[in-house]
């Protein structure tokens, strides 16, 4: 650009020298002819009026001499007096000089005109010009009767010649002092302005980085020219307008960070960068104004799995839950594989790396990091990278989230993570606030000595399991289970000793049903198990398994050792009644068969134990 500019500015003032030199050399011209002309005027007048005098005087023979004193003024070259025809005719031609020698002498005796002609050469310039003497009638001096001529005659001419070489000369000197004063100062304001445009070009190129950067969202790139004059100003407000965008923008970032606990990966465009903090906002706002109004847990799960692989577009990733009492683990969803991980960790939590550190478990650390991963091979061979992320609920890791990759995704997954903790950060205390609010209503419906149901879980889901057995085909065993001779033990021992009994009893039947089945503490010492989808004719033997296992056990304290024994009564729904609670009660009527039989027994409800019209 500054190139540029200094050409055409050196373009546009050698144009200019030019015309101004054209003009000059014209008006020097035109004045130097002008006073040629001038001259020759006067010349041929000084010498028409001597020889008018020495004519006068008779002197006229002197006239060469004269002439030639006029010959000697500086560029006059030569002078000579042409006589007309009548002066010829007259007094003769005397002398040869004095008659015509070429065409425009002849022309001006035959005219009585002025002729001029100019002639330039390579090396001298001339000036020529042949003025007629007419008879004109002067005061003191009669021509007319003189030479015996007519008013306006002509009596003959003047030629004279005047070398302008010299002026020539003096003009070529003028022109070219001229021309070294212009290129002088031509040098000295192409200096000039070149030390002023390389400020402004410089100025110019960072004010167009400092733009390009801002269209980019960067306000960093600073203004350090000072291009002076009134640009100054405007670089003071450009600089001062980044700066304080600059400052809002950042404050923005920071605050955005402390509300949310975690930052926007930045890309150096502050203005996306900005929108992008705008827009998490606005996510990070459904989402959690989304996650606190639900009810449950698993909706909660759901809208995380939603935002993992709709929002962040992950397409192999697993949610685990943690279940701290039992320090298990239960899976979620998964995504992409029925499994990522080996079942052991479901069995035991602390096999899981994530839930064991509580620290982040990136198998780019070390490979295959966790011994645990589903696929050994993918994993050595970094075919597959796996990034596992405890989530803390209630000051203790409650869910773990495992995101699967490719290699080629390790760079989305970078950019994602922040992303994926910040959510998980957000839903932690929905999450909490749900874990204690399932606690608080399994405690509700748990029994606080045993840890089994209590009779009101049984009531508000006694329906929903007929229904779901009902829609299965499936079958129902019902046994109700009573310990032989309860009260003797709190009556001999204490209600301490009571209570450390009818633990060990529960533990028992956990023990020797499946972790499907339900068992339910029914009254104080009576327990009552649901055996879901049991074959047919199943559940005495089930029932009959749980009363020897308490036969066989021992009760052992301090100071004390105990053994008891139970009855159980036995029915099967729908194959008994298709009415759940009349099966119920004919459990009951079972149980009480089997005590008032002997105890320590298994009894099937049978037809004839019910003697009532209806239940």
């Amino acid at each position: 650009m500054r190139r540029v500019l200094l050409f055409k500015l050196f373009m546009v003032l050698f144009l200019a020298f030019l015309f101004i030199l054209a003009i000059f050399t014209y008006t020097f011209r035109s004045q130097a002819l002008g006073e040629s002309k001038e001259r020759a005027r006067i010349i041929s007048e000084i010498v028409r009026d001597t020889l008018t005098s020495y004519m006068v005087m008779g002197v006229i023979d002197r006239r060469d001499e004269f002439l030639s004193r006029i010959a000697e003024i500086e560029g006059v070259k030569e002078i000579r007096v042409i006589r007309g025809e009548n002066v010829i005719k007259q007094f003769g031609s005397s002398l040869d000089y004095e008659v015509p020698r070429d065409d425009i002498e002849r022309q001006v005796l035959a005219s009585g005109r002025l002729i001029e002609q100019l002639n330039e050469g390579i090396s001298k310039v001339e000036y020529r010009v042949v003025i007629p003497y007419k008879a004109v009638p002067v005061k003191g001096v009669d021509c007319l009767q003189c030479h015996k001529a007519k008013p306006g005659e002509n009596l003959g001419a003047i030629s004279l010649k005047m070398d302008l070489t010299h002026i020539r000369w003096q003009t070529a000197k003028v022109l070219f002092w001229s021309f070294v004063l212009f290129v002088l100062a031509l040098g000295g304001v192409a200096l000039f302005v070149g030390v002023f445009l390389t400020r402004i070009t410089n100025f110019l190129n960072e004010l167009v980085c400092a733009m390009k950067s801002a269209s980019e969202g960067s306000f960093t790139c600073q203004i350090k020219t000072d291009p002076g004059y009134e640009a100054s100003l405007l670089k003071t407000v450009i600089s001062s307008s980044f700066h304080s965008l600059q400052h809002t923008l950042s404050n923005i970032e920071e605050k955005v960070r402390t509300m949310i606990g975690y930052g926007v990966l930045k890309t150096g465009n502050a203005l996306s960068d900005t929108s992008k903090i705008v827009d998490e906002l606005l996510n990070i706002y459904k989402f959690k104004r989304v996650i606190e109004k639900d009810k449950f847990k698993k909706d909660v799960y759901q809208r995380i799995k939603e935002v993992l692989g709709d929002y962040m577009s992950l397409e192999n990733f697993s949610l685990y839950e943690v279940k701290t009492q039992r320090n298990t683990m239960e899976k979620i969803c998964v995504n992409g594989a029925e499994s990522w991980c080996k079942e052991v960790i479901l069995e035991n939590a602390d096999e899981c790396r994530a839930k064991r550190t509580g620290a982040d478990v990136d198998s780019r650390e070390f490979t295959c990091i966790c011994p645990n991963f589903i696929d050994d091979q993918a994993c050595k061979s970094g075919t597959l990278k796996y990034y596992c992320i405890p989530v803390y609920v209630g000051g203790v890791v409650g869910n773990v989230v495992q995101v699967v990759y490719e290699p080629d995704m390790e760079y989305f997954i970078n950019i994602i993570i922040p992303y994926i903790k910040g959510y998980l950060n957000e839903a932690a205390p929905v999450l909490e606030a749900r874990t204690y609010m399932d606690l608080l209503r399994e405690q509700s419906l748990r029994d606080q000595l045993t840890g089994l149901y209590n009779r009101r879980f049984l009531e508000e889901t006694i329906d929903k399991i007929v229904a779901q057995t009902k829609r299965r085909g499936a079958h129902l065993g019902i046994l109700i289970l009573d310990v032989d001779y309860f009260k003797q033990v709190n009556d001999t021992y204490g209600h301490d000793v009571g209570d450390r009994v009818l633990r060990e009893v529960s533990q028992i039947i956990l023990k020797n049903v499946r972790e499907s089945d339900i068992v339910v503490r029914f009254g104080g010492e009576e327990f009552l198990v649901l055996l879901l989808d049991v074959q047919p004719g199943k559940s005495e033997d089930v029932a009959e398994k749980i009363r020897r296992a308490m036969e066989n056990h021992t009760i052992e304290m301090t100071g004390l050792t105990l053994k008891k024994t139970i009855s159980i009564g036995v029915a099967e729904f729908p194959n008994d009644s298709d009415r759940i609670w009349q099966c119920i009660k004919f459990a009951d009527v079972a149980l009480y068969k089997a005590k008032s039989t002997g105890r320590n027994r298994v009894v099937r409800f049978k037809p004839e134990f019910w003697s009532e019209a209806g239940y």
